[in-house]
């Protein structure tokens, strides 16, 4: 776990073309008093005329004082006497002169004055990459209760900065803290924050200009834009980008492709431009992924592994991020030709409409492939969907980048408008322990359900070890559907948690039937070492189903009857935990059935529904559900998000459409997988990352372009890995740490680049 910061660092705004190029500019040390450039007001050119007394900078230091035999100490052919910023240092002589200009700080006391010091406390860190913003301001570190400072978020009068109290008598307390310095530290002090770890093995270091790759500083970005498209982009910097020529092309209607061509991480990329009249994008979403299962050429086989989760984006337009999808196929052999099949799909347009589709390949010929979508709606009816493509073997690798990538390019992160500009952000946070997460899986019994259940059991090895090696303190439930007693009420079963291990033939039918129906043995959470019985009653959960699928009944139940959360109480949920429900099922509710009139028989085996059904669903029928999981109800204590492996859009197995789920699931931010998919792993996989992200107090301040993340804890960077290292996990816009040596107490600096025009901080 760790302590987050929740304070502004440098946006640097002065140049945005600089910010947009490397978010940092000295300006050679020409700057005024409000950090603007300027030019010396003779014109330069050596025509400076040294007046003792006077004072020509405006610096506060007399020129006299500065030297009037032409010293040029950053040689940028302007005399010190003339200069705002003497050792291009980025902070101006008027800052680093101290509190009497006529006899210049020396912090070191070297006989060099801090003014004319690129490392004035010399600490082996030079003082531009430790005032970041060369504002003389360390981060948003308060010396006064609600202290006004340039760049960071307004706090009340008697708020300080993060780790800062307000004292009696108006001041901060202590003056510097790691967690509001946002990646800066003092260039007066060796130990900016007295506790005994010297500037120069701190993580600040990630925050300053790095090489690409490096894994050193802040990472660069290759931006692209498009007027007629509405859009720029965050690519790495190895990717190519390239718009595409469309036959007749409407308004709005614009597409580029973007490669990774690396063998190891070989992704293609695109984003598309259309107009749209249609106001709903979950709807729109869910019509695009059924289009791309239905009307791809060659019709090959499309799985949808997600349906993405449903939410503003950072700039406040309606998206689905993360949808995926599995492209098994003979007729394409590349990911290019899968990606060019897909933006033919997705426009509606044949070959002969597109004159310059990318046919230069890459990466290994396969047959299986793993698509990922964002699909946003702007609000003068322009749609933008934006993806990638990449083998599949690859994208679930996780010793390799390709998965970072494909996530990259779909998570909304790396899209903003043609108008928006990026900025630097720079976030501290002190580890002091582990994300805690109880997750409750509510299992259909059904006979239909069985390889199902059997897949779940049979991943579930991975999925323990995926969420232990995340650092997560997590538990685990399982509940079935059994219908509620004949009065309305909750029965026995109806909720229950169950611990019992029980014993199944080769078949993985239970060696004794009456098992079947029992209750689950005690009712509580399962702890990591009980993964057996975990499997065991995932395959046998409580109660016996009989025909009934009460799943949404059983969810709320299972919720409800553990409250009030309480701390040490295997039967309770915990007070700090993030509470997730996971709904496995191939049917509709039958809860629904009764509660909307509009005849859900229909709808069981409908993609789409009316708008009408829609509203009523989370008005009406699941209000009681949602007041729960949003925290409107219960004091609070049932929020939670929910996720779904049931029927989706043109699945291949006959399931129910998964109506009344995935009304909850989306409003909460959750995910929906297929339940028709071979094997559950790539989903079970996905289901337990989010979680990690969720449970992770890593949040992040804004929301940041993923791709240029950097992580440093220590003297360490930490590597982007799902391995050992970190990972962005945009529906919490959070991180997920994943067997890294980081040790509580251990400072980690966070930086990143991310667009101006966000409509919220987070």
């Amino acid at each position: 776990m760790f302590t987050k910061v929740h304070c502004s660092i440098f946006a640097i705004a002065l140049l945005p073309l600089g910010c947009a190029d490397t978010g940092f500019s000295s300006f050679d040390g020409m700057l005024t008093g409000d950090g603007s450039p300027q030019l010396p007001a003779d014109g330069g050119g050596g025509l400076w005329k040294c007046q003792p007394g006077a004072d020509q900078d405006a610096d506060g230091i007399p020129d006299d004082v500065e030297g009037c035999d032409g010293a040029d100490a950053d040689l940028d052919q302007i005399p010190n006497f003339a200069d705002y910023d003497s050792d291009d240092d980025g902070i101006r002589d008027s800052t680093e002169a101290g509190s009497d200009p006529t006899n210049p700080r020396d912090t070191d006391q070297d006989g060099t004055p801090d003014y004319l010091d690129k490392d004035s406390d010399n600490d082996g860190v030079p003082d531009d990459k430790e005032d970041l913003n060369g504002d003389g301001v360390l981060g948003c570190c308060r010396a006064t209760c609600g202290q006004i400072i340039a760049e960071c978020n307004a706090v009340a009068s008697d708020q300080c900065g993060a780790g800062q109290k307000c004292q009696a008598d108006g001041t901060c307390s202590p003056a510097a803290d790691f967690l509001c310095s946002n990646g800066e530290t003092s260039p007066l002090k060796k130990s900016t924050f007295n506790d005994g770890i010297n500037d120069d093995v701190r993580p600040s270091s990630v925050c300053s200009e790095g090489a690409e790759n490096s894994g050193k500083g802040l990472k660069q970005m290759n931006f692209r834009s498009s007027s007629a498209g509405d859009w720029h982009i965050a690519l790495e910097q190895a990717a190519t980008y390239g718009e595409m020529k469309i036959s007749g092309a409407a308004v709005k209607e614009v597409a580029a492709a973007f490669d990774l061509s690396d063998g190891d991480i070989a992704v293609a990329g695109f984003i598309i431009s259309l107009p749209t009249d249609k106001t709903d994008i979950s709807q729109i979403n869910v019509e695009i992924l059924e289009q791309v299962s239905k009307n791809m050429p060659s019709n090959p086989l499309v799985t949808q592994l997600s349906g993405g989760s449903a939410t503003t984006s950072h700039d406040g337009f309606p998206t689905v991020l993360g949808s995926q999808l599995e492209v098994k196929t003979t007729a394409y052999n590349t990911v290019v030709e899968v990606r060019n099949g897909l933006l033919l799909t997705l426009l509606k347009r044949s070959n002969a409409d597109i004159s310059n589709l990318p046919t230069a390949t890459f990466g290994s010929s396969v047959d299986l492939f793993s698509v990922r979508l964002q699909t946003l709606l702007r609000k003068d009816g322009r749609l933008l969907i934006m993806g990638a493509v990449a083998d599949s073997k690859l994208a679930a690798d996780n010793s390799m980048n390709t998965g970072f990538h494909l996530d990259d390019l779909s998570n909304g992160t790396g899209l903003a408008t043609a108008s928006d500009s990026d900025t630097v952000e720079c976030d501290p946070f002190t580890i002091v322990g582990q994300g805690v997460a109880d997750i409750i899986w509510v299992v259909d019994e059904s006979g239909s359900m069985n390889d199902n259940r059997a897949d779940v059991a049979n991943n579930a090895k991975d999925f323990f070890a995926r969420a232990l090696a995340s650092g997560l303190d997590f538990r685990m439930a399982v509940t079935g559907v059994v219908a509620p007693d004949m009065f309305g009420g909750a029965g026995p079963a109806v909720g229950r948690f169950c611990s019992n291990t029980y014993s199944f033939d080769a078949a993985g039918e239970l060696v004794n039937s009456e098992d079947q129906k029992d209750e689950g043995g005690e009712d509580r959470f399962l702890l990591p070492t009980e993964q057996t019985a975990f499997e065991s009653c995932i395959r046998n959960p409580p109660g016996y189903e009989g025909g009934s699928e009460y799943g949404i009944v059983n969810s709320y139940e299972a919720v409800t009857r553990h409250l009030p959360r309480k701390a040490n109480d295997p039967t309770k949920i915990r007070p700090d935990a993030t509470l997730v429900v996971i709904v496995a099922t191939d049917e509709i509710p039958q809860s629904l059935m009764a509660a909307d009139p509009f005849g859900m028989i229909f709808y069981m085996t409908q993609c789409l529904l009316p708008p009408a059904t829609k509203t009523h669903l989370i008005d009406v029928a699941y209000k009681k559900d949602l007041d729960l999981y949003t925290g409107q109800s219960h004091n609070g204590e049932g929020k939670a998000v929910m996720h779904v492996i049931g029927g989706v859009c043109a699945n291949s197995c006959g399931a129910d459409i998964a109506h009344g789920y995935n009304q909850i699931s989306q409003a909460l931010g959750g995910q929906t997988g297929d339940v028709c998919q071979q094997n559950l792993g790539q989903t079970l996989q996905l289901i337990i990352d989010s979680i990690a992200g969720l449970a992770s107090p890593v949040i992040l301040e804004y929301v940041p372009i993923s791709a240029s993340l950097a992580v440093a804890a220590g003297q360490a960077s930490i590597p982007r890995s799902r391995k050992s290292g970190f990972d962005y996990v945009a529906a919490s816009n959070s991180l997920a740490f994943y067997d890294t040596n980081s040790s509580k107490g251990d400072q980690v600096v966070v930086s990143y680049r991310r667009w101006v025009h966000q409509a919220t901080v987070q």
